[in-house]
């Protein structure tokens, strides 16, 4: 996926890592039913997620890593790509999606 000619812009957000382990310091967001620990790595800004059983999120999401990138059209962003979950808001203005590309999970973003 080559988003350089697009005009969209991309920035490097966060890498999440699902666990099933509570860890000391997580803190639970009820929007989106888990559990998420900022690991202490700086500017790195790796995330250890903790899903509830009936969270809204596809299996694959809740249990592969994933790397996500903030972007100024999500529309543009996933287009072409194997979609693992659809576009959907996460709260008021910030919209994300999930996608395979070549066995890499990728979450896009963008916020109004």
């Amino acid at each position: 996926m080559d988003l350089k000619n697009t005009g969209c812009d991309v920035a490097y957000d966060h890498i999440g890592i699902p666990t099933i382990h509570p860890s000391e310091g997580e803190v639970y967001h009820p929007d989106i039913c888990a559990h998420i620990l900022r690991v202490k790595t700086d500017a790195l800004r790796i995330e250890k997620i903790r899903f509830d059983a009936d969270a809204p999120f596809p299996d694959d999401v809740k249990t592969r890593t994933h790397v996500a990138f903030r972007v100024d059209s999500l529309s543009e962003a996933i287009f072409g790509n194997q979609i693992v979950m659809p576009p959907t808001e996460f709260k008021p203005g910030i919209r994300f999606a999930f996608v395979d590309i070549e066995g890499v999970l990728i979450e896009f973003f963008e916020i109004d």
